[in-house]
């Protein structure tokens, strides 16, 4: 029989160690709270939006009443025409006491009261004066001077040359007058009245209408007939723009398609 020894036992000590908890890391922490936060802000800034459609539709005109507007402007005028001044006319009457008869040629000069110088219009003779009277003789003149101050009262001449020859105007000059400048209306005044109507008819009319027949009249009045119109078109249409081709309209819109239903089994 055979002993058999034992063999020598090893002791195995153990011992549970708690290990600590890993921390997270911020940095991604905080790049996913980011994220977060664009992806919430996008969301909200920009909600969803249904498709648009656009289009081009021809529906009939629906005529309604005809109505006239009027309206007046006052031509203002900007032309200036001038009048030059006019001379005064009379008659000097001559009369010669002397036995010898007088000449006084074309222009020659007299003085009135008042300094102002008239002369005569053409040579005039002057017969000498006999025992039965003088020598009588007239001729037209004219004041030297334009305008009102050459209308001067009878008598306002009277001069002697040498010691027998008396001038004097037995009637008043007349016919002198002021240089003087009036406004007057322009063909330019006139279309800038009309087109001031126009401008003022074209902000006062609102509404879809054909275009208008015009009447021009009086200083300046302007009428307008307008033939006014109106369509109708599905409630869902957003109208852009109309535009009139005879008795029909072409209508820009836009509007949201409707979904679609689709049935399954």
């Amino acid at each position: 029989m055979y002993q058999v020894e034992d063999e020598p036992v090893e002791t195995i000590h153990l011992y549970v160690v708690r290990e600590e908890p890993t921390k997270p890391s911020l940095t991604g922490i905080i790049l996913s709270v980011i994220a977060l936060s664009i992806l919430i802000a996008i969301g909200v800034l920009t909600p969803y939006q249904q498709p648009v459609q656009r289009a081009s539709i021809r529906v009939p005109a629906v005529p309604l009443g005809i109505r006239s507007f009027s309206v007046s402007v006052a031509i203002i005028p900007t032309g200036v025409k001038t009048y030059p001044a006019t001379i005064a006319h009379g008659t000097l009457t001559i009369t010669n006491g002397s036995v010898i008869a007088q000449i006084l040629p074309a222009g020659f000069t007299s003085v009135s009261k008042d300094s102002i110088s008239v002369v005569t219009d053409r040579a005039v003779y002057i017969p000498a004066g006999t025992a039965d009277g003088y020598g009588y003789a007239t001729v037209p003149a004219h004041a030297l001077l334009s305008g009102k101050g050459g209308n001067f009262a009878r008598l306002a001449i009277n001069q002697v040359i040498g010691s027998s020859v008396y001038i004097r105007n037995l009637t008043a000059f007349q016919g002198g007058s002021d240089s003087y400048s009036v406004k007057y209306i322009t063909s330019q005044d006139k279309q800038l009245a009309l087109s001031r109507s126009r401008d003022l008819l074209t902000s006062s009319i609102s509404g879809l209408h054909y275009p208008c027949s015009e009447q021009v009249s009086g200083a300046v009045t302007v009428t307008w007939r307008c033939q006014f119109i109106t369509y109708h078109i599905p409630a869902f249409y957003h109208v852009t723009g109309v535009r009139i081709v005879g008795k029909n309209l072409i209508i820009t819109v836009w509007f949201v398609e409707r979904p679609s239903h689709f049935w399954a089994k």
